[in-house]
């Protein structure tokens, strides 16, 4: 692990009681230099049972989600459910910035630790809850999956192949999504307390958040439309393969984003400007999605002369997005991907040292980095509830045998 650095939110401490639902929003800030506490059931968190495990292997320290979305964090046990567990965690809300839930409406509530309790004992607390439709309205109790949130966003149907059914992303493409809204409000929330004092309370709706979060352009669209005289919204569809066609070529294949004339004339310029291509209505943006089957016959003759690279490089060159589709091995070996020093090497008790994905951006004046591997569970009892809180081991022994740690 590099040494670690000081980062935009190195003075910031924060209590993370989320699932697999907002994992991803306190790994951002950790990864932004807050002190993350990730507080879990002494069984461990769900998210540690997550495949795939390295080796195969079922195990509480060896799952790849927890070992990405819990990296940079610190880890304790906690029983909620126990008096002497609630307790334990009111006074770490005491020393907290912000504390992340993700348990269903009323949850928090039923045990007395909702935001009107904590901001009792920590008045400075920015708390934010991420459920499935939010903590009120008709549809709060209801139950969701990242799958769920997925359709209901109405990504899903632009999905998948025309002729098939729609597909799910890879991985939780909506859970992502809530976090990185909640993670956001979190730090205006922080922003707006250094000028009030106060703090305040987050409901996000990780059904609102995937689709503002993954579908954007469908919310302006759905309020232009329903404006009075307006015609109603089109139907959606998946037409990926005409707007963002994928085309072979010598080594692989290419995404081609060519909407505009000047993306066009450029994507000629690429291809060397043949003349089949060079005819006036190819420059037509809604006949060539009219025309997508015979286009396509026509770009493979061409795009098969040169390799992905080289594509991507002319591409660059004059103007018209053309991206690589990678494997996983030609994502990692990449040039892009090793210039950016994408991956970093962690090195982890258990599993020992591996490459895992660094973060997504960079800034230019904090650290913002991967600053130690996942925590084993219950690794830093010790560190918070005897060091920091005053508990002696011997008491610290008593309630690990009582279930509270």
């Amino acid at each position: 692990m590099p040494e670690e650095q000081e980062g935009a939110l190195s003075v910031y401490r924060v209590l993370d009681l989320a699932d697999k639902k907002g994992s991803y929003c306190t790994k951002l800030l950790a990864e932004q230099g807050a002190e993350v506490i990730k507080v879990e059931h002494p069984a461990g968190d769900l998210t540690r049972r997550i495949p795939p495990f390295v080796g195969d292997e079922p195990h509480l320290e060896k799952g790849l989600f927890h070992l990405y979305r819990n990296a940079s964090k610190y880890g304790v046990t906690l029983n909620l459910e126990t008096p002497d567990g609630r307790e334990l965690l009111k006074r770490l809300v005491k020393t907290a910035d912000v504390l992340v839930e993700a348990h269903p409406p009323g949850y928090m509530g039923s045990l007395g630790l909702d935001y009107g309790v904590l901001k009792e004992v920590n008045p400075g607390l920015v708390m934010a809850s991420i459920t499935d439709f939010g903590q009120g309205g008709p549809y709060r109790d209801w139950k969701g999956s990242d799958i769920v949130h997925y359709a209901l966003s109405t990504t899903m149907i632009t999905s998948g192949f025309t002729e098939g059914a729609p597909i799910n992303l890879p991985g939780t493409p909506s859970y992502d999504a809530a976090s990185l809204i909640a993670a956001i409000s979190i730090m205006v929330a922080l922003y707006q307390r250094a000028a009030t004092g106060t703090g305040q309370y987050c409901d996000v709706s990780v059904h609102e958040c995937s689709r503002l979060g993954l579908y954007p352009w469908m919310v302006p669209m759905y309020s232009y439309n329903l404006n009075p005289g307006m015609p109603p919204p089109p139907p959606e569809g998946r037409l990926g393969a005409s707007i963002y066609p994928v085309y072979p070529c010598k080594d692989g294949f290419v995404r081609v984003v060519a909407l505009t004339p000047r993306q066009w004339d450029g994507l000629l310029n690429v291809l060397g400007r043949p003349e089949v291509l060079c005819l006036p209505e190819w420059r037509e943006f809604f006949y060539r999605i009219g025309n997508a089957a015979d286009l396509y016959v026509l770009m493979v003759e061409f795009t098969t002369k040169y390799t992905m690279v080289e594509l991507f490089e002319a591409g660059h060159r004059e103007g018209v997005p053309i991206v690589p589709i990678w494997d996983v091995e030609g994502f990692i070996n990449s040039a892009h991907t090793k210039a950016r020093q994408f991956f970093v090497e962690v090195d982890h008790t258990l599993v020992g040292r591996f490459a895992c994905p660094g973060p997504a951006y960079k800034w230019s004046e904090t650290a913002c980095m991967i600053r130690r591997p996942a925590p084993r569970l219950g690794e830093h009892n010790e560190k918070y509830y005897c060091q920091e809180l005053g508990l002696s081991r011997q008491e610290l022994s008593a309630l690990r045998r009582a279930g509270v740690v």
